[in-house]
């Protein structure tokens, strides 16, 4: 029989199974057309109810999160009247949580909301919808007209989902590593469409040929197509992950050995130039900022002040030397002194000041910010030109400032302080052992997760991007966990080798 509490398979399974396959012999006589699809889906359950009880089911977590970086084409989506359009990355979102259904029910494990980074992102989408419903789920404007309903569910509602799945199956300290080095793992496709969209950017033509998706290279999917975006449709979540990879691979780098470490620093070398390809200063300014969070924290004693020292003098090094190129507007080429992304957020600033004058407490409406500053007839440019720059917001909390007023940006901030704070009373139990997965390191591997997209958020709206606020919060579930684990023990520190509470 199937033990309920252990990775065992036999009669529950084998009778789902059964039932699966009638189902889908029935359908494929009924409609012969369904052939062989239906039969592709039927194997695709069985795997994926496999999976949820025989393997490590967080790893759908990372799957959503990194089919942002394969899946996003836009012809691969089956567009539903009055529903949500089903996506190919929204269908790995359902086959994960499918498999997490499976690996609680197997063990007939009750889903515990006792986190409160949840209940404060729970409470954001609640602010977020009574907003929309009170202004509309659907902008005005054509050119942003899914911002309402897009945002949410992508941003807030997915990644709010997968944190509770993700917090629920969080337990050993052995699923670290398969969290960390898929990442890598990922890091070598990204890395490899990074330097060929740059070959091609600088003018070898040849060079997307070897691209693979073919969408990836259609100018009219997504923007920065005169910039290396790896597989997203924009620079932003490329620059953001490479940042992250950079610490992951340090990380992965203390505790693994042989032929992977060795490959991991030559991935390492690499990073930084594909940092520099995505043309984003928001980048270069969240790795610097990454960087000084790792050398403190990860760093040890007097070692970190070195590694600091060193970075500020190769930094101070390399503005001297290349200050011809950063002077210059030309981005691909290094400049920095492009002036009229400056002078769009210059003007954002004014308008969202001035709509946050007007509704204080509401804001304009979730996703009304271009409708709004549209309609007010307060305008600082000249009407001729105004550009997409200029029209939607490029920082996350003027923007939640302005559409959600003082409740809503109360909140967001609310939600970003707790998530902190959680990992700071995790890092303050957590032993300084390097040789281990669930150690301070990767509490600072988090907080450079953190530092990143709160940097970034200074420069654009986050709601947009999908794959970062999944990325985040599906590690801030995990987080959560081991210090959920932490907190109900007396016990330090947290984790023995293997992942249980030592004592316990």
């Amino acid at each position: 029989m199937l033990t309920i509490g252990r990775q065992k398979t036999d009669l529950l399974p084998l009778v789902l199974i059964a039932v699966l396959v009638l189902v889908t012999a029935v359908v494929s006589a009924c409609v012969p057309q369904t052939m062989p699809w239906s039969f592709l889906v039927l194997a695709g359950v069985v795997l994926v109810l496999f999976w949820g009880v025989k393997w490590e089911v967080t790893l759908w977590a990372w799957f959503w999160v990194f089919s942002y970086g394969l899946l996003n084409a836009p012809a691969w989506r089956v567009d539903i009247p009055g529903f949500f359009n089903l996506t190919a990355i929204r269908f790995v979102y359902l086959a994960g949580v499918l498999a997490f259904a499976v690996h609680f029910f197997v063990r007939l494990k009750p889903l515990r909301f006792d986190s409160g980074v949840w209940w404060a992102l729970a409470l954001l989408a609640l602010v977020c919808a009574v907003s929309m419903t009170l202004t509309g789920w659907v902008a005005s404007t054509p050119a942003v007209l899914t911002a309402p309903y897009f945002r949410f569910l992508r941003s807030i509602i997915l990644p709010l989902g997968m944190f509770l799945l993700v917090y629920n199956a969080t337990g050993r300290e052995r699923q670290i590593p398969w969290f960390v080095i898929f990442m890598t793992a990922y890091g070598w496709y990204s890395l490899y469409i990074a330097y060929l969209q740059y070959a091609a950017v600088m003018g070898l033509a040849g060079a997307r040929a070897f691209i693979w998706p073919s969408f990836i290279n259609d100018p009219t999917f997504g923007i920065h197509y005169d910039r290396a975006r790896g597989a997203f449709g924009a620079s932003g979540p490329q620059s953001m992950y490479l940042v992250v990879l950079f610490y992951a691979d340090l990380f992965l780098i203390r505790r693994v050995r042989g032929p992977y470490r060795a490959a991991l620093i030559i991935q390492t070398i690499l990073v930084p130039p594909a940092i520099f390809f995505t043309g984003l200063r928001a980048a270069y300014v969240a790795f610097g900022l990454c960087g000084i969070v790792w050398c403190l924290w990860a760093g040890r004693g007097k070692l970190a002040s070195v590694k600091l020292s060193l970075a500020a003098l190769v930094l101070v090094l390399g503005t001297v030397i290349f200050w011809s190129n950063l002077a210059q507007e030309n981005r691909q080429r290094g400049g920095v002194a492009q002036r009229k992304p400056i002078a769009s957020r210059k003007v954002l600033l004014d308008r969202s000041w001035h709509l946050f004058t007007q509704h204080p407490v509401m804001g304009v409406g979730f996703g009304h910010f271009v409708d709004a500053q549209l309609a007010t007839q307060r305008d600082p440019i000249a009407p001729g030109a105004l550009t997409a720059a200029v029209l939607v917001q490029h920082n996350l909390f003027l923007n939640m400032m302005a559409e959600t007023g003082v409740i809503g940006l109360g909140v967001t901030v609310l939600v970003f302080w707790l998530t902190w704070r959680q990992s700071l009373r995790l890092f303050r139990r957590l032993p300084a052992d390097e040789g281990r997965w669930l150690g301070r390191d990767f509490v600072v591997l988090y907080w450079v997760v953190l530092t990143n997209h709160l940097t970034s958020s200074m420069f654009r709206d986050m709601l947009w991007d999908g794959f970062a606020n999944g990325l985040l919060w599906s590690f801030a579930a995990m987080i959560a966990a081991y210090e959920h684990q932490g907190a109900s023990s007396d016990a330090k520190p947290l984790a023995a080798p293997d992942g249980s509470r030592a004592g316990g």
